[in-house]
């Protein structure tokens, strides 16, 4: 569980915001429901950078083909990016590679996030391991799903967001800026907290680049 809840994030966004927070409607309840929902889209923006995992059922294999994962035998409904495809049925887990071609005999591939995935040559028990998207905050006491190293981002993005509504659109840039700056330490809270690995692709700072607008 992390330090923080979304109402002490908001605690501190409101400090750094108190000449701009009345602009978001008439009284604390309405202005806290924008901020919860400046939260989500924030949080939503960092989903790469959170690097949050999860597996999905296990499912058998028996033919090339369409397969639909689930999570909890409900469709996935979260996913960001699919990682990899772990065998569960050997003495030990086995990677799939995420590879596939007209020659490739193994493989798989997705055309986006959320659809059923493409299997060729697998056969056997799977597991997909997948990025989700952080989880919904809807109220103060609801956990916030980034790590600690991301909390100075996440507070300078929602307060992006509330300069944006007064149309500060220098000072909502700037806030952005200092955002942006706090990236590479998300980043690097991921990479540490995944530990040495043979697969799946963890948070680069390549990601921390095109995040920054690069390339």
């Amino acid at each position: 569980m992390n330090t923080w809840n979304a109402g002490q994030i908001l605690s501190a966004v409101r400090t750094i915001n108190r000449m701009d927070i009345n602009y978001l409607g008439p009284d604390d309840s309405t202005q806290d429901q924008t901020l919860l929902q400046f939260m989500n889209v924030a949080l939503w923006n960092l989903a790469r950078l959170c690097y949050n995992t999860e597996s999905s059922d296990d499912i058998v294999i028996s033919a090339d083909g369409n397969v639909a994962f689930t999570m909890g035998n409900s469709p996935i409904t979260n996913m960001y990016e699919p990682l990899r495809l772990l065998k569960v049925d050997g003495p030990s887990e086995m990677e799939v590679q995420r590879r596939y071609s007209d020659t490739a005999p193994i493989g798989w591939y997705c055309e986006s996030p959320n659809k059923s995935i493409h299997l060729r040559g697998v056969t056997g028990t799977v597991r997909l391991k997948y990025i989700r998207y952080p989880r919904q905050v809807t109220q103060a006491s609801d956990p916030v799903d980034i790590s600690e190293a991301g909390y100075k981002p996440l507070i300078m993005e929602i307060s992006s967001l509330i300069k944006s509504v007064k149309n500060f659109y220098q000072e909502a840039e700037a806030m952005g800026a200092v955002a942006k700056s706090g990236y590479a330490a998300i980043t690097q809270a991921a990479i540490s907290g995944k530990g040495p690995s043979s697969g799946g692709s963890p948070p680069s700072y390549d990601d921390v680049k095109k995040a920054q607008g690069g390339v």
